[in-house]
């Protein structure tokens, strides 16, 4: 008996999705009761802080700072010096569990790559004992300010009330 087979011209393809894509709880306008990651971007003019919209891609991403500037933006691993970056990218800081700080160059939603080249879960936690890499807040409202960031040494807060990896607001 012969049976019907579609042409490979006329099959549907599915799109090629991302591995594990961050859970969009982490994402949008910083609120007080939320988690936003914190990211430092080039706006399209210079290298801002700010957070994540949209996920776009597995290293690519909408990014959006407090002046509402938004760009798609390429995680990038660069030198300490996040002042650095060029349009189109981005970077992600961490601090571990010894208080290292360390840029992300993969992250999924539950686990994250360093610039050391290891695998590290991460979370909003300021425990130095879970094992997990702290991901810095973007803050907790709309008041744009500047405030010197004690663990990375440069003046970038996004919002009131950022968490500085636990550190209090100056």
């Amino acid at each position: 008996m012969l049976t019907h087979s579609v042409p490979d011209r006329t099959r549907d393809y599915k799109e090629k999705q991302m591995g594990r894509p961050i859970n969009k709880r982490y994402f949008g306008t910083p609120t007080a009761t939320g988690n936003q990651i914190k990211v430092q971007f080039h706006n399209g003019s210079s290298s801002v802080p700010g957070w994540i919209v949209k996920q776009k891609a597995s290293k690519k991403f909408l990014c959006e700072d407090g002046q509402g500037n938004t760009a798609i933006c390429r995680l990038v691993q660069t030198a300490t010096d996040a002042a650095n970056l060029t349009a189109g990218q981005m970077t992600i800081s961490v601090k571990l569990d010894d208080l290292t700080v360390v840029q992300v160059v993969k992250i999924a939603n539950r686990v994250m790559t360093a610039t050391d080249g290891n695998r590290y879960p991460w979370n909003f936690s300021t425990s130095t004992t879970d094992g997990a890499a702290q991901m810095e807040e973007a803050g907790t409202d709309g008041t744009v300010t500047a405030g010197d960031d004690t663990v990375l040494g440069t003046d970038d807060d996004v919002l009131t009330g950022a968490d500085e990896f636990g550190d209090p607001t100056p």
